[in-house]
């Protein structure tokens, strides 16, 4: 297995990867949305003979203190 940065040719399967790893398409449209609003800071695949089989991406976020 191996860990490397997403490559553009990867984006359908890492969207595979997200739908088959959660109940709904959500997480895969999220991060598709991230990425088109070029706000992922890494984004990650794991890849396992030549097939994508993980990923993750990291994006900024604040979170504001409760009032």
């Amino acid at each position: 297995m191996q860990i490397r940065e997403e490559r553009t040719s990867d984006i359908k399967a890492i969207h595979r990867v997200h739908e088959l790893a959660f109940d709904s398409s959500a997480e895969a449209q999220l991060v598709d949305l991230l990425r088109s609003r070029d706000k992922a800071t890494i984004s990650l695949v794991a890849e396992d003979g030549g097939e994508i089989v993980g990923h993750i991406l990291f994006s900024p976020v604040s979170i504001d203190p409760p009032a």
